[in-house]
Protein backbone atom coordinates (compact mmCIF):
# COMPACT_ATOMS: atom_id res chain seq x y z
CA UNK A 1 0.00 0.00 0.00
CA UNK A 2 1.92 3.14 -1.11
CA UNK A 3 2.45 6.04 1.27
CA UNK A 4 0.91 9.25 0.28
CA UNK A 5 2.36 12.34 1.44
CA UNK A 6 -0.24 15.48 1.69
CA UNK A 7 0.09 19.32 3.02
CA UNK A 8 -2.39 19.30 5.88
CA UNK A 9 -4.03 22.08 8.48
CA UNK A 10 -4.86 19.97 11.14
CA UNK A 11 -6.04 22.64 13.19
CA UNK A 12 -5.65 26.68 13.33
CA UNK A 13 -1.93 27.66 13.06
CA UNK A 14 -0.74 24.16 12.44
CA UNK A 15 0.34 23.37 9.21
CA UNK A 16 2.28 19.66 8.58
CA UNK A 17 3.41 17.00 5.99
CA UNK A 18 1.06 14.27 6.65
CA UNK A 19 1.56 10.64 5.58
CA UNK A 20 -1.09 8.46 4.64
CA UNK A 21 -1.05 4.38 4.02
CA UNK A 22 -3.92 4.52 1.36
CA UNK A 23 -4.97 2.11 -1.66
CA UNK A 24 -5.35 3.68 -4.82
CA UNK A 25 -8.91 3.84 -5.89
CA UNK A 26 -9.75 2.79 -9.60
CA UNK A 27 -9.95 4.80 -12.15
CA UNK A 28 -13.51 6.31 -13.56
CA UNK A 29 -13.57 6.19 -17.26
CA UNK A 30 -13.23 9.94 -17.27
CA UNK A 31 -10.59 10.15 -14.14
CA UNK A 32 -6.82 10.65 -14.38
CA UNK A 33 -4.28 9.46 -11.70
CA UNK A 34 -1.37 12.52 -11.36
CA UNK A 35 1.87 12.36 -9.10
CA UNK A 36 2.68 15.93 -8.06
CA UNK A 37 5.26 17.82 -8.82
CA UNK A 38 5.23 21.28 -7.18
CA UNK A 39 1.93 23.30 -4.96
CA UNK A 40 2.20 26.89 -4.43
CA UNK A 41 0.98 28.80 -1.21
CA UNK A 42 -1.83 30.87 -2.13
CA UNK A 43 -2.73 34.21 0.47
CA UNK A 44 -6.25 32.23 0.47
CA UNK A 45 -4.76 29.50 1.84
CA UNK A 46 -2.85 31.88 4.70
CA UNK A 47 -6.64 32.84 5.35
CA UNK A 48 -7.55 29.26 5.97
CA UNK A 49 -4.68 28.55 8.29
CA UNK A 50 -5.77 31.35 10.58
CA UNK A 51 -8.90 31.19 10.95
CA UNK A 52 -10.08 34.04 8.33
CA UNK A 53 -11.89 32.63 5.47
CA UNK A 54 -15.57 33.02 5.52
CA UNK A 55 -16.05 29.45 4.72
CA UNK A 56 -12.95 26.84 4.87
CA UNK A 57 -11.63 25.83 7.99
CA UNK A 58 -9.31 23.34 9.30
CA UNK A 59 -8.93 20.80 9.94
CA UNK A 60 -8.41 20.25 5.73
CA UNK A 61 -5.93 19.06 3.17
CA UNK A 62 -4.98 22.63 1.39
CA UNK A 63 -3.75 23.50 -2.16
CA UNK A 64 -4.72 24.33 -5.32
CA UNK A 65 -1.86 25.25 -7.33
CA UNK A 66 -0.22 22.67 -8.84
CA UNK A 67 2.08 21.13 -11.79
CA UNK A 68 2.39 17.50 -12.16
CA UNK A 69 2.67 14.42 -14.25
CA UNK A 70 0.13 11.94 -15.63
CA UNK A 71 0.43 8.79 -14.52
CA UNK A 72 -2.46 6.76 -15.28
CA UNK A 73 -5.83 7.25 -16.83
CA UNK A 74 -9.83 6.06 -17.29
CA UNK A 75 -10.71 4.48 -20.30
CA UNK A 76 -12.52 7.50 -22.27
CA UNK A 77 -9.72 10.02 -21.53
CA UNK A 78 -8.30 11.52 -24.48
CA UNK A 79 -6.64 14.56 -23.98
CA UNK A 80 -3.93 13.61 -21.93
CA UNK A 81 -1.38 10.52 -21.96
CA UNK A 82 0.55 9.08 -19.30
CA UNK A 83 3.88 11.12 -18.77
CA UNK A 84 2.06 14.22 -19.88
CA UNK A 85 2.53 17.37 -18.04
CA UNK A 86 -0.27 19.45 -16.58
CA UNK A 87 -2.13 21.86 -14.80
CA UNK A 88 -5.12 21.62 -12.78
CA UNK A 89 -8.32 24.17 -12.53
CA UNK A 90 -9.63 23.71 -8.98
CA UNK A 91 -12.67 24.41 -9.44
CA UNK A 92 -14.74 21.15 -8.72
CA UNK A 93 -18.14 21.81 -11.16
CA UNK A 94 -21.17 20.66 -10.67
CA UNK A 95 -21.83 20.79 -14.35
CA UNK A 96 -25.43 20.55 -13.85
CA UNK A 97 -26.09 24.37 -12.78
CA UNK A 98 -27.02 27.31 -15.50
CA UNK A 99 -23.67 28.55 -14.74
CA UNK A 100 -21.57 24.93 -15.88
CA UNK A 101 -23.88 24.66 -18.51
CA UNK A 102 -22.68 27.51 -20.00
CA UNK A 103 -19.23 26.94 -19.48
CA UNK A 104 -18.73 29.48 -16.48
CA UNK A 105 -17.56 26.79 -13.75
CA UNK A 106 -16.17 29.61 -11.56
CA UNK A 107 -19.97 31.13 -10.70
CA UNK A 108 -20.69 27.60 -9.84
CA UNK A 109 -22.69 27.84 -6.61
CA UNK A 110 -21.82 26.59 -3.76
CA UNK A 111 -18.61 27.00 -5.05
CA UNK A 112 -16.79 23.50 -4.68
CA UNK A 113 -12.89 24.83 -5.28
CA UNK A 114 -9.72 22.36 -3.95
CA UNK A 115 -8.15 22.90 -0.67
CA UNK A 116 -11.73 25.21 0.66
CA UNK A 117 -15.19 23.30 0.58
CA UNK A 118 -13.54 20.47 -2.08
CA UNK A 119 -10.36 18.43 -0.69
CA UNK A 120 -7.24 19.89 -1.56
CA UNK A 121 -5.05 19.06 -4.49
CA UNK A 122 -1.90 19.10 -2.26
CA UNK A 123 -1.14 15.00 -2.17
CA UNK A 124 1.46 13.32 -3.66
CA UNK A 125 -0.81 11.40 -5.76
CA UNK A 126 -4.62 12.48 -6.73
CA UNK A 127 -7.65 11.49 -9.33
CA UNK A 128 -8.99 14.51 -11.10
CA UNK A 129 -11.55 15.00 -13.98
CA UNK A 130 -10.02 15.09 -17.19
CA UNK A 131 -12.14 18.30 -17.91
CA UNK A 132 -9.84 19.76 -14.99
CA UNK A 133 -6.55 19.14 -16.42
CA UNK A 134 -4.64 21.64 -19.58
CA UNK A 135 -1.89 19.51 -21.18
CA UNK A 136 1.73 21.79 -21.45
CA UNK A 137 4.55 21.51 -23.12
CA UNK A 138 7.10 18.81 -21.32
CA UNK A 139 10.07 21.42 -21.84
CA UNK A 140 8.59 23.54 -19.59
CA UNK A 141 9.85 23.18 -15.49
CA UNK A 142 7.41 22.23 -13.77
CA UNK A 143 8.09 24.64 -11.28
CA UNK A 144 7.33 27.19 -14.09
CA UNK A 145 4.03 25.87 -14.50
CA UNK A 146 2.88 25.62 -10.75
CA UNK A 147 2.14 29.62 -12.16
CA UNK A 148 -0.55 29.27 -14.49
CA UNK A 149 -3.58 29.32 -11.74
CA UNK A 150 -2.40 32.83 -10.47
CA UNK A 151 -1.37 33.44 -13.93
CA UNK A 152 -5.23 32.17 -15.14
CA UNK A 153 -6.45 34.90 -11.98
CA UNK A 154 -4.72 38.04 -14.04
CA UNK A 155 -5.71 36.64 -17.39
CA UNK A 156 -9.34 36.43 -16.71
CA UNK A 157 -9.53 39.65 -14.77
CA UNK A 158 -7.87 41.65 -17.91
CA UNK A 159 -9.85 40.17 -19.85
CA UNK A 160 -13.17 40.99 -18.17
CA UNK A 161 -12.25 44.88 -19.23
CA UNK A 162 -13.30 46.47 -22.47
CA UNK A 163 -10.68 47.24 -24.42
CA UNK A 164 -11.11 50.98 -24.04
CA UNK A 165 -10.93 50.90 -20.60
CA UNK A 166 -6.77 49.30 -21.22
CA UNK A 167 -5.29 52.56 -22.89
CA UNK A 168 -4.54 54.13 -19.43
CA UNK A 169 -4.64 51.74 -16.78
CA UNK A 170 -4.22 51.89 -12.68
CA UNK A 171 -3.08 48.66 -10.52
CA UNK A 172 -3.72 49.07 -6.83
CA UNK A 173 -1.60 46.30 -4.95
CA UNK A 174 1.29 44.37 -6.49
CA UNK A 175 1.71 41.09 -5.03
CA UNK A 176 1.60 37.88 -6.54
CA UNK A 177 -1.75 38.30 -8.68
CA UNK A 178 -0.88 42.40 -8.59
CA UNK A 179 2.58 41.58 -10.59
CA UNK A 180 1.27 39.09 -12.55
CA UNK A 181 -1.48 41.45 -13.24
CA UNK A 182 0.95 43.57 -14.73
CA UNK A 183 2.56 40.78 -17.01
CA UNK A 184 -1.06 39.69 -18.44
CA UNK A 185 -1.87 43.46 -19.05
CA UNK A 186 1.86 43.80 -20.75
CA UNK A 187 1.31 40.78 -23.00
CA UNK A 188 -2.42 41.55 -24.02
CA UNK A 189 -1.16 44.93 -25.07
CA UNK A 190 -2.41 47.62 -22.73
CA UNK A 191 -0.98 50.87 -23.20
CA UNK A 192 0.11 52.57 -20.31
CA UNK A 193 0.35 51.23 -17.22
CA UNK A 194 0.63 52.89 -13.26
CA UNK A 195 1.06 50.54 -10.60
CA UNK A 196 0.63 51.82 -6.75
CA UNK A 197 2.41 49.61 -4.17
CA UNK A 198 3.97 50.46 -0.51
CA UNK A 199 6.72 48.11 -1.20
CA UNK A 200 9.79 49.11 -2.89
CA UNK A 201 11.04 45.88 -4.17
CA UNK A 202 7.37 44.71 -5.59
CA UNK A 203 7.60 48.57 -7.57
CA UNK A 204 10.69 47.55 -8.98
CA UNK A 205 9.26 44.33 -10.18
CA UNK A 206 6.06 46.09 -11.27
CA UNK A 207 8.14 47.84 -13.57
CA UNK A 208 10.42 45.32 -15.00
CA UNK A 209 7.09 43.79 -15.46
CA UNK A 210 5.57 46.68 -17.77
CA UNK A 211 4.49 49.45 -15.48
CA UNK A 212 5.65 52.58 -16.56
CA UNK A 213 5.08 54.58 -12.99
CA UNK A 214 4.87 53.24 -9.93
CA UNK A 215 4.28 54.82 -6.72
CA UNK A 216 3.90 54.17 -3.19
CA UNK A 217 0.48 54.98 -1.40
CA UNK A 218 -0.64 58.79 -1.27
CA UNK A 219 2.37 59.98 -3.36
CA UNK A 220 0.25 59.85 -6.85
CA UNK A 221 -0.84 63.15 -8.11
CA UNK A 222 -4.55 64.32 -6.84
CA UNK A 223 -5.62 64.62 -10.45
CA UNK A 224 -4.45 61.75 -11.68
CA UNK A 225 -7.51 59.82 -14.10
CA UNK A 226 -7.04 56.73 -15.71
CA UNK A 227 -9.50 54.66 -18.58
CA UNK A 228 -9.50 51.60 -16.17
CA UNK A 229 -8.67 50.79 -12.97
CA UNK A 230 -7.73 47.38 -11.23
CA UNK A 231 -8.33 46.93 -7.39
CA UNK A 232 -6.45 43.84 -6.19
CA UNK A 233 -6.36 44.77 -2.17
CA UNK A 234 -10.63 45.55 -2.20
CA UNK A 235 -10.15 47.46 0.91
CA UNK A 236 -12.28 50.22 1.43
CA UNK A 237 -9.88 53.19 0.81
CA UNK A 238 -8.29 51.13 -2.34
CA UNK A 239 -11.90 50.66 -3.44
CA UNK A 240 -13.04 54.49 -2.82
CA UNK A 241 -9.44 55.40 -4.93
CA UNK A 242 -10.39 53.22 -7.85
CA UNK A 243 -13.70 54.96 -8.36
CA UNK A 244 -12.86 57.97 -8.06
CA UNK A 245 -9.32 57.63 -10.38
CA UNK A 246 -11.46 56.10 -13.41
CA UNK A 247 -12.65 58.35 -15.82
CA UNK A 248 -16.11 59.41 -16.57
CA UNK A 249 -17.40 56.44 -18.86
CA UNK A 250 -14.09 54.23 -17.47
CA UNK A 251 -13.95 50.66 -16.16
CA UNK A 252 -13.24 49.36 -12.43
CA UNK A 253 -12.77 46.13 -11.69
CA UNK A 254 -12.31 44.61 -8.45
CA UNK A 255 -10.20 41.52 -8.39
CA UNK A 256 -9.02 42.00 -4.51
CA UNK A 257 -11.36 39.92 -2.11
CA UNK A 258 -12.98 41.62 0.37
CA UNK A 259 -13.00 41.14 4.14
CA UNK A 260 -16.59 42.79 3.96
CA UNK A 261 -18.93 44.85 2.43
CA UNK A 262 -17.49 48.41 0.64
CA UNK A 263 -19.37 51.37 0.11
CA UNK A 264 -18.93 52.94 -3.43
CA UNK A 265 -19.42 56.82 -4.39
CA UNK A 266 -22.60 55.52 -6.46
CA UNK A 267 -23.71 59.35 -7.41
CA UNK A 268 -20.97 60.11 -9.25
CA UNK A 269 -20.20 56.50 -10.81
CA UNK A 270 -24.39 56.65 -11.93
CA UNK A 271 -24.32 60.03 -13.46
CA UNK A 272 -20.69 59.17 -15.58
CA UNK A 273 -21.61 55.98 -16.56
CA UNK A 274 -17.92 54.63 -14.66
CA UNK A 275 -19.00 50.60 -14.56
CA UNK A 276 -17.82 48.73 -11.76
CA UNK A 277 -17.24 44.96 -12.39
CA UNK A 278 -15.69 42.16 -10.22
CA UNK A 279 -13.09 38.89 -11.42
CA UNK A 280 -14.10 35.91 -9.81
CA UNK A 281 -11.25 33.43 -10.56
CA UNK A 282 -11.26 31.84 -14.47
CA UNK A 283 -12.86 29.49 -17.33
CA UNK A 284 -11.02 26.66 -18.52
CA UNK A 285 -10.03 28.37 -21.66
CA UNK A 286 -8.16 31.38 -19.38
CA UNK A 287 -5.96 28.25 -18.46
CA UNK A 288 -4.90 27.39 -22.27
CA UNK A 289 -3.76 31.17 -22.87
CA UNK A 290 -1.51 31.41 -20.22
CA UNK A 291 -0.11 27.81 -20.51
CA UNK A 292 0.77 28.65 -24.13
CA UNK A 293 2.28 32.10 -22.47
CA UNK A 294 4.45 29.75 -19.94
CA UNK A 295 5.45 27.73 -23.38
CA UNK A 296 6.38 30.76 -25.14
CA UNK A 297 8.18 33.04 -22.02
CA UNK A 298 6.14 35.48 -22.08
CA UNK A 299 5.17 34.95 -18.60
CA UNK A 300 8.10 35.46 -16.11
CA UNK A 301 7.78 33.65 -13.13
CA UNK A 302 11.81 33.80 -12.18
CA UNK A 303 11.44 36.68 -10.36
CA UNK A 304 8.13 35.49 -8.51
CA UNK A 305 8.94 32.63 -6.99
CA UNK A 306 11.24 33.42 -3.77
CA UNK A 307 11.28 30.20 -2.71
CA UNK A 308 11.22 26.18 -2.99
CA UNK A 309 10.53 24.04 -0.19
CA UNK A 310 10.62 20.69 -0.04
CA UNK A 311 7.29 19.00 1.30
CA UNK A 312 8.90 17.82 4.64
CA UNK A 313 9.59 21.35 5.24
CA UNK A 314 5.62 22.76 4.50
CA UNK A 315 5.86 24.22 8.09
CA UNK A 316 8.65 26.64 7.02
CA UNK A 317 7.50 27.45 4.06
CA UNK A 318 4.32 28.13 5.26
CA UNK A 319 5.93 30.54 7.66
CA UNK A 320 8.38 32.09 4.87
CA UNK A 321 4.78 32.76 2.94
CA UNK A 322 3.67 35.23 5.44
CA UNK A 323 6.59 37.14 5.67
CA UNK A 324 6.56 40.76 3.48
CA UNK A 325 9.28 40.00 1.15
CA UNK A 326 8.01 36.99 -0.10
CA UNK A 327 5.81 36.82 -3.58
CA UNK A 328 5.05 32.95 -4.43
CA UNK A 329 6.65 29.88 -2.27
CA UNK A 330 6.43 26.45 -4.09
CA UNK A 331 6.70 23.52 -1.77
CA UNK A 332 8.57 20.35 -3.73
CA UNK A 333 6.90 17.07 -3.84
CA UNK A 334 9.95 15.47 -6.34
CA UNK A 335 12.14 13.23 -4.94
Amino acid sequence: MPVIQQVEFPELGVVRCGEVNEEQPDLGPNEVRLRLSHLGICGSELHVLAGGHPFAKPPTITGHEISAEVVEIGAEVTTVAVGDHVVADPIMACMECPACRAGRYNLCEPPQVAGFRARGFGRSMLVLPERNLHKADRLVPMQVLAFAEPAACAYHCVNRMPKAALENILVIGCGTIGLSIVQALRIMGAGTITAIEPDPQKRELASEFGAARTVAPGDLPEDDRFTGVIDVVASQATMTEACTRVVAGGTVVCMGVPTGPREVPLPMMQRFERDLLSSGMYVPGDFDVVVGWLEKGLFDTQKLVTDVFPVEDVAAAYQRAQEKDSIKVLISFEK
